[in-house]
């Protein structure tokens, strides 16, 4: 948001403010996805599991990895 922030394009203010508004969409959807997740993504819940941070990801999504 930093980069795009009206206030720093003042020669282009349509573009950092759709980009601006693009990035606050993105970060509302983020949240709520967060928030509403069947399985908590507190740092508490994650160690009651008695796995590390990244064993609790790939145990819950896999380790895949893409190549590019």
């Amino acid at each position: 948001m930093k980069k795009w922030h009206p206030d720093k394009h003042k020669d282009d203010i349509k573009k950092a403010t759709k980009m601006s508004a693009q990035i606050n969409e993105a970060y509302k959807t983020i949240l709520d996805y967060c928030n509403n997740y069947e399985y908590p993504f507190d740092e508490e819940s994650i160690k009651a599991t008695h796995q590390s941070p990244s064993e609790w990801m790939n145990s819950k999504f896999g380790n895949k990895k893409e190549t590019i």
